[in-house]
């Protein structure tokens, strides 16, 4: 999600350097700016005010998060709770996310007793202490290293760290004269909550992106992966007034340099937040037919089908989802009609506990490999309603006939890897479909004897890293494989997975080169590349 953090005063409809106020919000919102962050929000603003220029932000389709200001452990709880106290009382979005920065004395005591005030009151809050550009004494120093030690000590829930790019890079460029720069510790990352991004000019800070310095991109390496906040522009527009001619512009060239700069991987969770429920709804749609034959993704290598009325699912799993949306909650109920589900393997991707769970309570029957059953159990399935398969079993559910097959998740060269099963499924008046599943070694020796199918769902997958200029002979390989299964229709997925780092995800660009390379040995192979939601018309 990206944000910009804007004057709380400007908003409130007082003098301000951006002109006006509804113009810029419809601009931003055009620009695909998804949250605004009120700064900053101090203890003598009216909580009416406060509300009224949050609802006004509401209505024009922003969330918010609100820079507070606290002075002393002493005086926080009343400077950060007392100005959005109206704010708490008619929140419109799920959590509210509020910064500060650290003070002198006991940081940790102040974040618990933040903390406990706002769980004694049920506010959705989550409290996150910023490193600044000085240490709390306004002396020079690793304010990154005072904000990660107090988040330690304090060990709270919904209490993390607001990660400002721009003076962490001011304390490397004044502190740490001709060392390499170097990123927050492991530690420090994994409890970002919430971000200030702003480049410096010389050892000026909030200045715009794009002109001016700020390692974005190493930093965005480590801090993307599994960050599902906000990736918050803080820019300050007094600073840079006499050196820029046109504020709003300078904004909003960096609000498309920070989107630019995004990894794939926050690509994803930014897709996922907005559209995720969207899409879920329209795969389950399907769930509603009583003819015809059609399946849609429910995740990367997620499958929700209807065979004539007939409802079923192959590797029900949705990762981080549940971190960014509603509906990977409610799937035991959402997805109650299933009358069976299919199990490859058990990677998380394919075999998730948080997914398997809810489903686990439902009357649905699991096909499951023989040697999951213990993992199957440790995950909440009874034993009644397993119909536990190895390779070379024939068995019947419902309309369905399925062949099992042993997969090829072991990699050629080192033998690591994970046992899988493919699936070749028929019914009557139904195409044929068949899921080799994950696949690392392709020989095409000693391949299971099978129809050739419909329907090949083939799994993109050439090596270790998808950031290559050159996949070698993996196009020509996968694609000899996959033609094997079937030459009339292959459904590439496998893509865009939300637990994978952008070194190892696969794309839709990935996808088009195995295309090519099927079609390059057999030009009447059809092809898709669905999208997750995209309901496929099994013909």
């Amino acid at each position: 999600m990206i944000g910009v953090s804007l004057a709380y005063d400007w908003l409130a409809g007082r003098e301000g350097l951006l002109g006006d106020v509804n113009t810029v919000l419809k601009n931003l919102r055009e620009l695909g700016v998804d949250s605004i962050e009120l700064r900053t929000v101090f203890l003598r603003h009216d909580p009416l005010e406060v509300l009224r220029v949050a609802e006004m932000l509401w209505k024009n389709g922003f969330q918010i998060t609100v820079h507070a200001k606290a002075h002393s452990r002493e005086t926080a709880i009343e400077e950060v709770f007392s100005p959005i106290s109206e704010v708490l009382k008619n929140l419109r979005q799920e959590k509210l996310t509020v910064v500060i920065h650290p003070v002198r004395g006991d940081n940790a005591a102040m974040l618990c007793e933040l903390a406990d005030y706002r769980d004694a009151h049920g506010y959705p809050v989550t409290v996150a202490l910023e490193n600044n550009r000085l240490l709390p004494d306004k002396s020079e120093g690793d304010c990154a290293a005072t904000v990660l030690d107090a988040v330690i000590a304090a060990n709270r829930k919904n209490v993390g760290i607001c990660f400002d790019m721009g003076h962490y890079a001011y304390y490397w460029k004044k502190n740490r004269v001709g060392e390499d720069f170097q990123l927050p510790p492991k530690e420090f990352i994994s409890r970002v909550v919430h971000t200030h991004i702003h480049a410096l000019n010389g050892l000026k800070t909030h200045f715009p992106l794009g002109s001016y310095e700020l390692p974005l991109q190493e930093i965005f390496e480590r801090l993307s992966y599994k960050y599902f906040g906000v990736y918050n522009l803080e820019l300050d527009f007094p600073r840079f007034k006499d050196e820029v001619s046109n504020l709003y512009a300078a904004l909003s060239r960096s609000v498309e340099y920070l989107k630019e700069a995004l990894p794939q991987c926050a690509r994803v969770y930014r897709e996922i937040q907005k559209h995720f429920d969207g899409n879920f709804e329209n795969s389950r749609s399907i769930l509603k037919k009583n003819k015809g034959c059609c399946c849609s993704l429910l995740g990367a290598s997620s499958y929700l089908f209807n065979t004539n009325g007939y409802r079923w699912c192959m590797d029900p799993s949705f990762r981080h989802a549940y971190e960014l949306a509603k509906a990977p909650h409610g799937v035991e109920e959402s997805l109650k009609d299933l009358e069976l589900i299919l199990i490859t393997h058990s990677h998380a991707d394919h075999f998730e506990e948080a997914t398997v769970r809810q489903l686990a309570n439902n009357d649905t029957k699991w096909v499951l490999p023989d040697f999951m059953k213990e993992k199957a159990i440790s995950y909440g399935i009874s034993p009644e309603k397993m119909i536990l398969v190895k390779a070379g079993d024939t068995l019947n559910a419902g309309p369905l006939t399925i062949r099992v097959f042993e997969g090829r998740h072991f990699r050629p060269d080192t033998g690591k890897g994970t046992r899988a099963y493919g699936y070749y499924v028929t019914a009557k008046n139904a195409p044929s479909v068949v899921f080799p599943s994950d696949v690392r070694d392709y020989s095409v020796k000693n391949l299971p004897e099978l129809p050739q199918a419909d329907y090949c769902f083939a799994h993109v997958w050439m090596g270790d890293r998808s950031d290559l200029a050159d996949f070698g002979e993996y196009p020509k390989q996968v694609a000899e494989y996959m033609l094997n299964f079937s030459k009339k229709n292959l459904i590439f997925a496998h893509l865009y997975e939300n637990g994978r780092k952008d070194s190892q995800m696969w794309t839709k660009s990935h996808a088009c080169l195995l295309e090519k390379a099927a079609k390059e040995n057999y030009p009447e192979i059809k092809t898709v590349i669905p999208k997750i939601g995209e309901i496929l018309k099994l013909m």
